[in-house]
């Protein structure tokens, strides 16, 4: 018989838990998913050119404005006399006068005097040789207005050669006649006389 004073027995100890297999380390992801490609980096900038003489805004100092371009507009539709302008544009007499006059001192109108019977001299107004070279300026703001601000697609006129029928659009093209991407396309400096010299 024990002695009420002695230890009680001591509990087995717990077998010790297995440790805990290290994790794996998760491979670095890459900076893309797979299949995914890198965005291609942006293209150097061309050296600056100096755009002081710009031909784009002196041509827009001369016709950048609405009237002269409407002006224009009907002056390629036959238009001549300045009550038929007045007519069709709508504008006050102060600005036709005033545009009228700008573009035939630019030399992109002249003048032709004509007389009605009992009345006194007037003056029509013809497109030159400079306007015509607006012809394609104008017909591409004809094609692009219908192609991006009309619900349809299509304007209320349209132009079309008279030999053929067919409708005429402006397109990009080189020297040689051949059709150019805008993708293809690079503004470059030209060597002026001054800068020739120079070198």
């Amino acid at each position: 018989m024990s002695s009420s004073n002695s230890p009680p027995p001591a509990h087995p100890a717990h077998p010790a838990h297995p440790a805990h297999p290290a994790h794996p380390a998760h491979p670095a992801r890459s900076a893309h998913p797979a299949g995914a490609s890198a965005s291609p980096e942006p293209s150097p900038l061309p050296p600056p050119i100096d755009l002081s003489q710009c031909s784009i805004a002196a041509a827009l100092s001369l016709v950048g404005e609405k009237w002269t371009i409407l002006i224009l507009r009907d002056v390629f539709s036959g238009v001549r006399r300045f009550d038929d302008f007045l007519s069709r544009l709508q504008c006050s007499p102060a600005v036709l006068s005033a545009r009228l006059k700008t573009l035939t001192e630019a030399g992109l109108l002249r003048k032709v005097s004509y007389k009605e019977p009992g009345e006194r001299e007037r003056f029509g107004y013809h497109p030159t040789r400079a306007a015509v070279e607006l012809l394609p300026v104008l017909v591409g703001l004809m094609q692009w207005g219908d192609a991006h601000l009309t619900a349809c697609g299509q304007g209320p006129a349209e132009v079309r050669a008279r030999s053929t029928g067919r409708k005429v659009r402006v397109a990009l093209v080189d020297e040689h006649g051949d059709s150019v991407a805008p993708s293809d396309m690079v503004l470059q400096a030209v060597a002026t006389a001054s800068t020739a010299s120079a070198d």
